[in-house]
């Protein structure tokens, strides 16, 4: 499991590794809508799939792997059992966007 940091900022992007591969995380804040929403990119910055609303406790990528998404899955983990995550949760650490990896799916650690 790999925590992602979350700058404070209201559009980001963030290079990371998973499972051996380089992808690019696009974290925006929407504030109409009021909530979070991820992209994910592949090492050439070519977009696998963006829009997707960062929403606690749920697996963000399962929906897509139809597409050259990660391995693993992306989860935001509240604590608190919240429902939504606000502009400050993310950067606060109140809520923590993590990666779990193809191998601790597979063994079931998650």
């Amino acid at each position: 499991m790999k925590v992602i940091p979350v700058l404070d900022a209201n559009d980001s992007i963030t290079e990371v590794e998973f499972d051996g591969v380089t992808y690019f995380l696009h974290l925006s804040w929407n504030s109409e809508a009021e909530l979070w929403v991820i992209a994910v990119e592949n090492a050439y910055n070519e977009v696998i799939v963006s829009g997707v609303a960062v929403v606690p406790g749920t697996p963000l990528l399962g929906a897509y792997r139809h597409l050259p998404v990660p391995a693993g899955d992306l989860v935001a983990l509240a604590p608190d059992r919240r429902d939504a995550v606000s502009r400050a949760a993310l950067p606060a650490g109140d809520v923590a966007l993590i990666y779990v990896d193809a191998e601790e799916i597979a063994d079931g650690q998650v």
